[in-house]
């Protein structure tokens, strides 16, 4: 109940200043109840020399399910982009999702205009509807969680977020520091605790679990999150320069 509550009283929130993490590639192997199912892959790059005269940063993702999942159960494989200003907030954000033989495409352009954002979906490459509402206060998923990686401890985070064509309302806070096992080792690590309420149905709500390493790179680690109604879990499998911290 508290969640909800805080979901539709989210306030605009003052970001931190880009600190680049560019280039970086972090590789995550994804699991459900221990079951191997895919990779998600994202990279953090200098911006396109294009846009450097506004932009810090461009982040990109790339998710899908391995040959048993595809074969036995459907492929799913998205790719999303976003171009992000030096003062985090999004200039550009597309996200591309293959889901067997039907491909949906959507792009939302930013600052927005009269208050709303601009956006082109399509399916198969057709103009489709996108039934969401865009204000000037949503910003992209990939965005979201560098920047939960610059959260301090116990600052409260509330966001919208734009994921897999619905708007949320995501709240929540670093909770805690703990000490974890991963395939890459044990680690000192920064817990984040979220809930994700849909802005077009407060009944459908999401929870959410992450850790970061506890120094100052916070190396998304760990994360848990349900994901079409299974809970599917994402651990850090590659990643450049990473030191296991020291243990107390």
């Amino acid at each position: 109940m508290l969640a909800l509550l805080l979901a539709a009283l989210c306030p605009t929130q003052k970001l931190p200043v880009v600190r680049s993490t560019a280039p970086e590639v972090l590789l995550f192997r994804l699991d459900a109840m221990g079951a191997d199912v895919g990779t998600f892959e994202i990279r953090a790059e200098a911006p396109p020399v294009s846009d450097r005269s506004r932009a810090a940063l461009q982040l990109s993702s790339r998710a899908k399910t391995n040959a048993f999942v595809s074969t036995n159960l459907g492929r799913l494989e998205t790719y999303a982009t976003a171009l992000i200003a030096r003062d985090f907030s999004p200039l550009r954000y597309r996200e591309d999702v293959d889901e067997n033989d039907v491909h949906r495409g959507a792009e939302l352009l930013f600052p927005p205009l009269s208050g709303k954002l601009a956006v082109k979906a399509t399916r198969n490459g057709e103009p489709e509807p996108l039934a969401v509402e865009l204000t000037e206060n949503v910003r992209d998923m990939i965005s979201t969680l560098y920047l939960l990686r610059l959260v301090p401890m116990k600052q409260p985070v509330c966001l919208e977020v734009f994921a897999g064509r619905k708007v949320w309302k995501l709240t929540g806070q670093l909770a805690a520091k703990e000490s974890i096992d991963t395939p890459l080792g044990r680690f000192l690590t920064l817990r984040f605790d979220g809930d994700a309420v849909r802005t077009d149905d407060p009944k459908v709500r999401r929870t959410a679990h992450l850790w970061m390493t506890d120094d100052e790179r916070r190396l998304p680690l760990v994360a848990i999150g349900d994901v079409r109604g299974k809970t599917i879990r994402a651990q850090l499998v590659s990643a450049p320069g990473l030191r296991r911290a020291a243990r107390k």
